[in-house]
């Protein structure tokens, strides 16, 4: 009775072995956990860097609030017009976007040979038409205008733009004026110019001013409208990702450029300084390119990666993978894993489903903030089960168990009338039933002569 109990506890452990792991059917994961997604670092400060033809150049990763890449960063060189970037930061700051300005004659005649919006004096015009004027066509009369109207002379304005640079810790670099016109005094470095650029583009207004396609001043008192195209958008190929910039330049083999560029999670600010014009347009691509190889961060997930294995409710199969319907990198401040964080939330899922639904959702977070938000969808066919699919047991399980109580049962049989046999033979005494007769004959005969 002992080897009969074993035996079927035995086989008990065996199915109840197979219903918890017999549910996924045809899908393995041997060796790792889906549903903990592996975080890959990527990027490499060290990486090789493109050739460029600016002299001096800087690539700074706002995420991580630190340069990735520099090049000859800390030579003083002239900035030229994207000076102005400080000019209109500075504008915003101190005056009110809807006062009226009054043009002086120094503003439409000391810088009369380069770029402007061809102000007149005495001309009235709101401060936020003259930073349009400043921003998108380059205008060095409007930026001159800004100027005195933030401080009363150039002078005095020269002063609070090289206060203002000083307290954001630029240390060489100095301004005589505010358009950037060339001057020996009159300089910054690719290292100084990005920190300067990074802290102005803080403001939207002045972004979102600095990327528009277009703008029309309004008709003023000396003028009729005046239609703005956007300089800095027409000296850049691909225009996709770019938030905001200036271009500088003195002559064709002269420029400069400073941005701010979002590339998937990836927000860099970039300066080139001395470059030629062409040479800037392929020189803002190797640099937006390069940005994903130096900078570091970690690729959480690619389309089609499977993070979760998912419970089917009456299904033939009784568990599915989920896959991401999208790519995410994250470049926390810290550059740690650990300030990563995954929200998975799958849907309840019931057969029939098919290979491409919406099953939930996967967010990730980076240092508490949403940095990318997907679908997760079913990666293969499931069709309804059988009836035990209801309680999650698949059809295969469903097969393996009848299978298994068959031998049971069987077995059962098998050894109820093996012991039946044994007690035919055998009675407590341990004689067998012809020794029972045969003794029982004697005791007749032996009766019957007394």
């Amino acid at each position: 009775m002992f080897r009969k109990a074993a035996l079927i506890f035995a086989l008990l452990i065996l199915v109840t072995s197979i219903i918890f792991t017999g549910q996924t059917g045809m899908y393995s994961f041997a060796g790792s956990d889906p549903e903990l997604a592996e975080i890959t670092p990527i990027g490499d400060l060290n990486a090789e860097p493109p050739e460029l033809k600016a002299k001096s150049a800087a690539l700074y990763s706002l995420e991580m609030d630190k340069f990735v890449y520099a090049k000859n960063e800390n030579e003083k060189i002239s900035p030229y017009s994207i000076t102005k970037i400080l000019t209109c930061y500075l504008a915003l700051e101190k005056l009110d976007p809807d006062k009226t300005v009054k043009v002086s004659a120094n503003a439409t005649k000391v810088y009369e040979n380069g770029t402007s919006i061809l102000l007149k004096t005495g001309e009235k015009m709101k401060v936020r038409d003259l930073i349009y004027g400043t921003l998108l066509e380059s205008g060095n009369d409007a930026a001159y205008a800004l100027g005195e109207a933030v401080s009363g002379s150039e002078k005095k304005f020269a002063k609070l733009m090289n206060k203002t640079v000083k307290k954001w810790g630029c240390e060489d670099t100095h301004f005589v004026n505010a358009n950037g016109w060339k001057n020996k005094d009159h300089y910054t470095t690719a290292h100084d110019m990005t920190i300067i650029a990074r802290n102005c583009f803080k403001n939207e207004t002045l972004a979102k001013m600095s990327a528009a396609e277009e703008y029309t001043i309004p008709a003023t008192n000396k003028s009729g409208e005046r239609e703005l195209g956007n300089v800095f958008l027409h000296s850049i190929d691909d225009k996709k990702g770019i938030l905001c910039g200036k271009t500088g330049s003195w002559d064709e083999d002269d420029c400069s450029i400073a941005l701010e560029f979002k590339k998937g999670n990836l927000s860099e600010v970039i300066v080139l300084l001395e470059d030629s014009k062409k040479g800037r347009r392929s020189d803002v691509k190797k640099l937006i390119e390069f940005s994903e190889i130096v900078t570091p961060g970690f690729l959480i997930c690619d389309e089609g990666y499977i993070v979760k294995i998912a419970k089917v409710r009456h299904g033939e199969f009784t568990k599915v993978p989920l896959a991401v319907d999208g790519r995410t990198t994250a470049y926390p401040s810290t550059n740690k894993a650990s300030d990563i964080t995954v929200e998975i939330k799958a849907d309840k899922l019931e057969a029939p489903i098919s290979k491409g639904d919406k099953a939930g959702t996967y967010t990730v977070y980076a240092n508490g903030v949403v940095v990318g938000k997907h679908g997760l969808v079913v990666t293969e066919d499931i069709k309804t089960g059988w009836f035990p699919s209801y309680l999650y047991i698949s059809n295969r399980t469903t097969t393996i168990i009848l299978e298994i109580l068959a031998v049971i049962a069987v077995l059962l049989i098998m050894i109820i009338l093996i012991s039946r046999n044994m007690k035919k033979e055998k009675d407590g005494s341990g004689k067998t039933e012809k020794e029972k007769r045969v003794k029982k004959e004697k005791k007749e005969k032996y009766v019957a002569k007394h």
